[in-house]
């Protein structure tokens, strides 16, 4: 709905049960006196009809302050439509920095998950390097004390050997 459209709505509440005003694109014919039915009510005036050069400078004057208050409506209604208007794009600005904000926060998140994947990844390739250090040691211990003990064997074998083993 345009404004003249408003404009015209609100004005045609003041006319205390007259006629509505269709407007063009409902097929209505439009004219000044519809017009000046919608902006005021009739009983100001002499006539259904617009002043005329032989009406009464009441009539007139009646005229000119329903065209002012329309005028001023008017601009009301374009100082709201413009304040609205401010207030919408504010809005949208503010969303945008709120989805520029949330989307760099991901980016961050992802970055932080990535290099924590990477530490782990490197920390798990670590500790696998020393459990097989850990085993080849204990390889190397069991098979030296194999060794060890298969010594003892044999250098103490006999009689001293069933006393070392008792």
């Amino acid at each position: 709905m345009n404004n003249i459209e408003k404009l015209m709505r609100d004005l045609s509440k003041d006319t205390n049960g007259e006629p509505q005003v269709a407007a063009p694109e409902q097929g209505g014919p439009t004219s000044l006196a519809n017009i000046l039915r919608v902006i005021g009510p009739l009983d100001k005036l002499s006539s259904d009809l617009p002043p005329t050069r032989h009406s009464p400078p009441q009539d007139w004057s009646d005229l000119i302050e329903r065209v002012r208050a329309a005028a001023a409506r008017v601009r009301e209604v374009e100082a709201d439509a413009q304040e609205q208007e401010l207030r919408v794009r504010e809005l949208l600005d503010r969303v945008r920095e709120d989805m520029k904000a949330a989307n760099e926060r991901a980016l961050a998140a992802e970055t932080h998950a990535r290099d924590v994947q990477i530490r782990t990844e490197a920390l798990l390739r670590a500790a696998e390097e020393r459990v097989r250090t850990a085993e080849t040691r204990a390889q190397m211990a069991e098979e030296w004390l194999a060794q060890v003990s298969q010594t003892i064997v044999d250098e103490f074998h006999g009689p001293a050997a069933e006393r070392l083993t008792a």
